[in-house]
């Protein structure tokens, strides 16, 4: 009897030596993934204008420093999707314009920071997160496979009424006035705002084109936009953006109706070298 029990424990002693093993072979025989070499955060997934925009910090966890990490945005293989179940593509910047891939050198144990980029995202309310999903790849590593974040919250800041939406977080637009005037005896609409730089750079070329339409509360389009910093009007403003300094400018609305009550429009906006989060400023319900 004293045999049996130690011959017993014996193969029990065996089977579980046995099941330990193999699963130290399958943990050794598993595919390295984005997060074993890398450790990525999403610091903040807000919508800006049409668009949502991702920013995010990737440090380099390898332990070896990497001469080519490339990082490619959601593509027809691996596209993002949202808690409703639509499929989006999506860009990447690191700082410079927005691209379906970029590249980089990175480290032992160096942070980068960039942002991705979702355009068109669904308007509706009812979306409020996101499987970020991208991929990326390292000959150092011998590595190219997906990374996934899952149910990331989407922050909605939207100005939806009598406001300005801004084109991008690192800008701050504000209405300072609009008003019904005569000048040269004709009706305008001048639309007063201010726009702060907020993005900690200087950028390069930053320009509003006027080269668009409004639109009154009844229905009525207005064509022959111009823009003013201060002087005379033009179809255009541009220039050096200093940070942290602030334009005010003057958007008029000729010939209008004199029962004309409300205006929206959209000024597309550009800058050189810098990957704006929106191309258009959005002008909503704009009352006289």
């Amino acid at each position: 009897m004293y045999m049996k029990n130690v011959k017993f424990l014996m193969l029990m002693l065996l089977a579980v030596l046995s099941l330990s093993s193999c699963e130290n072979e399958e943990e050794e025989e598993k595919e390295p993934n984005f997060f074993t070499y890398f450790q990525m955060n999403v610091t903040n997934c807000e919508r800006v204008g049409n668009n949502l925009q991702v920013d995010f910090t990737m440090k380099n966890i390898s332990g070896v420093d990497l001469n080519q990490v490339q990082l490619n945005g959601g593509s027809v293989w691996d596209m993002c999707e949202d808690n409703t179940g639509e499929m989006y593509y999506s860009e990447i910047s690191l700082g410079g314009n927005w691209l379906e891939s970029v590249r980089t050198s990175m480290d032992k144990g160096e942070t980068i920071s960039g942002s991705f980029l979702i355009k068109n995202f669904n308007k509706s309310i009812k979306v409020n997160q996101l499987n970020l999903i991208f991929n990326c790849s390292c000959p150092t590593l011998d590595f190219n496979g997906r990374g996934e974040i899952d149910k990331v919250k989407v922050l909605d800041n939207r100005v939806m009424s009598d406001g300005i939406r801004t084109n991008d977080l690192g800008l701050v637009y504000k209405l300072v006035s609009a008003e019904y005037k005569t000048v040269d005896n004709e009706n305008v609409a001048d639309i007063t705002f201010t726009v702060t730089n907020n993005t900690g750079l200087d950028l390069q070329d930053f320009q509003l084109n006027c080269n668009t339409h409004f639109e009154d509360n009844l229905g009525k389009q207005y064509y022959g936009i111009a823009i003013s910093n201060g002087g005379d009007f033009y179809t255009n403003v541009h220039g050096t953006f200093k940070k942290s300094s602030t334009w005010q400018l003057t958007i008029r609305i000729p010939r209008i109706n004199i029962n004309s009550k409300r205006f929206n429009g959209s000024v597309p906006c550009t800058v050189d070298g810098y990957p704006l989060g929106d191309s258009y400023v959005n002008f909503y319900d704009i009352s006289l």
